[in-house]
This record gives structure tokens, sequence and C-alpha cells, in this order.
């Protein structure tokens, strides 16, 4: 009978295992809080049909993230894993924005960041956030032009409330987070590019109304949106000694 209950035993372990390891250790640690699972059973069906629909795998995709700030803008862009080309799967509107166009350098300018970032950290329970990520800010680039020691304290979240962070409303939160659950789960980057606003030829010329130290920063980063229209694929973005970004293929 002992033997009976051993092997009982480890047979249940096994499935309990078997199962975490198929659901995913992150993905799993997030489904354990109640408002990750309610938008779960809420969006995830609707999201992978609507996957499913433009020929996605939803086991098996990669996400990136484009922000403008002039337009209110968070585009999702989504692609199989292997395709070489992203198409773009949803537009959310910003509900709030704050500061003016420009990065940010001080930590009380209102300023939301302008570069490129990722979607580091997962926040499910946030006593003043609804469902955020935090941003890697600053980067490396923001560390070489700040005027003063920035705050790590960026985010996306569902609040419509900024002084800095993207925000978006709860009900877009919730599809971007899971979209980032499934992401991170596989151990895929989520990368989001920040823009003072499309570089059109309308928009450049507002663009040029600005002091020339905001300028030559949009003329280095307006690189990687070109590259990005034309190819829907992301270069590699690298930091040199003086604070710009640098770009290849």
């Amino acid at each position: 009978m002992g033997k009976i209950i051993i092997i009982i035993g480890f047979v249940c372990a096994f499935l309990s295992v078997n199962a975490q390891n198929k659901t995913g250790v992150i993905k799993q640690t997030q489904l354990n809080y109640p408002n990750v699972k309610a938008v779960y059973d809420k969006y995830w069906a609707s999201i992978q049909d609507s996957m499913k629909q433009r020929n996605i795998d939803p086991e098996r995709f990669q996400i990136f993230f484009r922000v403008f700030k002039y337009e209110k803008e968070l585009e999702i862009w989504i692609k199989n894993v292997g395709d070489t080309r992203f198409q773009l799967f949803k537009t959310f509107l910003l509900c709030a924005t704050s500061g003016d166009l420009g990065p940010k350098k001080y930590n009380k300018d209102g300023q939301i960041p302008e570069g490129f970032y990722e979607l580091t950290t997962l926040m499910p329970k946030d006593k003043y956030k609804y469902l955020a990520i935090k941003l890697n800010f600053p980067n490396q680039a923001d560390k070489a032009n700040e005027k003063e020691s920035l705050t790590t304290n960026v985010f996306l979240n569902g609040t419509c409330e900024t002084t800095a962070d993207i925000v978006i409303d709860k009900e877009d939160m919730a599809q971007l987070y899971i979209l980032c659950v499934e992401a991170k789960n596989r151990k895929e980057y989520t990368y989001m590019d920040i823009y003072p606003c499309k570089f059109n030829k309308a928009n450049n010329d507002m663009l040029n109304t600005y002091p020339s130290e905001k300028t030559k920063f949009w003329k280095n980063i307006k690189d990687a949106y070109l590259f990005f229209e034309e190819h829907h694929w992301l270069p590699k973005v690298h930091v040199n000694g003086k604070g710009q970004y640098i770009y290849e293929e």
C-alpha cells in the first residue's frame, strides 16, 4: 500500500511540474494574480483569434511597440518567430500625455521619454497603477544627455493619468499586458520605440520650429523610424560615447 501511495504521489508531482513547464513559469506566476487571470479569461481567446486571422501563431510570436506622442498613438506590431517582417496588429490611443515634444532630461519636467527602450518588468499588482510594465529608462543615451540623475520609474500603464508614463485605457492595457506576458514567458524581448511624432513632411516642418538641441536629437532617432517604415524590421541599436544612437542592419 505504501508503494502505491508513493507512486501516485510521484505521478501527481510529475503531472504538476509538466503542466507548469507547458504553461511556463512567468505566465503561471502572473496567472496566480486574480486580476491577470480575469483579463486572460476575458481577452485571450479573442486575441488569439485576431492573430490567427493574420496567420500569426499564438504560441510562437514576437511583438514590438511604437509610440507617437504628437499623434497620441501606440502601435503594436507582430510577427511569427522566424518571419522577417512585422505587421501592424493593433493601434491604441494614449488617453493622456504630459510635457512637450522632446526627450526627458529632468525628473520633474513632465516629459515622456523619447528613444529606444525595452519593457522589462511586469507589475500585476501596484497600489497606484493598473497592470503596469516598467521601461528600462534611463537607457545609455538618456544617461549621457541627462541634466540630473534621472528616475528609473517610468511605466506603461492603464491609469489614464501621467506625468511621464505612457498610458492607455484599461481595456487596451489588459490586452497589451497579455501579449507581453506571452512574449516574456518564452523569453522574447519586448522593445518599444518612443518618437515625438511620425516623421512625415507636415510634422517635419513643425519639428523644425523647435530649438536645435531637440532637432539634432530627432534627426538621430529618425533613421531608425525610416528604416522600420521601409523594412518592417528592427535595426540593431547601440549608443556611442557621445550619447548618440548608432544603427546596424
